[in-house]
């Protein structure tokens, strides 16, 4: 399904078909794109793929879409097993400490758009404004156990 636009905190369902990768089993390449780290390349892609009003950004930018008429950013993050963090990435990983003033920063100019791959090759798309996120998300993360609950 291609939708020619999309709404804010509704969420979207998909099922990624053909994503073979030479002699991978079926069980190798869902384990490969259940990690955040990996399917986002192809997720970024592939959502200005269902979502024809995004248009992808190249490099390493603080975002990864603009809309095409309105010119709205968005930053695409994977809800992965671990829950999902949308924290500057320069605020994550190891000695790195959040911080709140940064991550509100970014977050007031963004929409995040929210790929769920628990579940892969079915991937859930949920839209949500960074504002709404971060108040209801102070410290930047969603937990694992809160996962229905945002795409419910």
């Amino acid at each position: 399904m291609i939708y020619d636009d999309f709404q804010l905190n509704k969420t979207y369902d998909f099922v990624i078909e053909n994503y073979a990768f030479g002699n991978l089993s079926e069980e190798q390449l869902v384990a490969i794109y259940q990690d955040g780290r990996f399917a986002s390349p192809f997720l970024e892609q592939q959502l200005e793929c269902w979502f024809s009003q995004l248009k992808h950004i190249t490099g390493n930018k603080d975002h990864d879409h603009i809309h095409r008429v309105t010119g709205q950013l968005y930053d695409a993050k994977n809800f992965t097993k671990n829950g999902m963090g949308f924290m500057p990435s320069n605020q994550r990983g190891s000695g790195r400490t959040f911080d709140f003033t940064a991550t509100h920063k970014k977050a007031s100019k963004l929409v995040y758009i929210v790929c769920d791959i628990v579940d892969f090759p079915a991937v859930r798309v949920k839209f949500l404004n960074g504002i709404e996120l971060l108040e209801n998300y102070p410290k930047g993360e969603i937990k694992a156990r809160e996962r229905e609950a945002l795409f419910t």
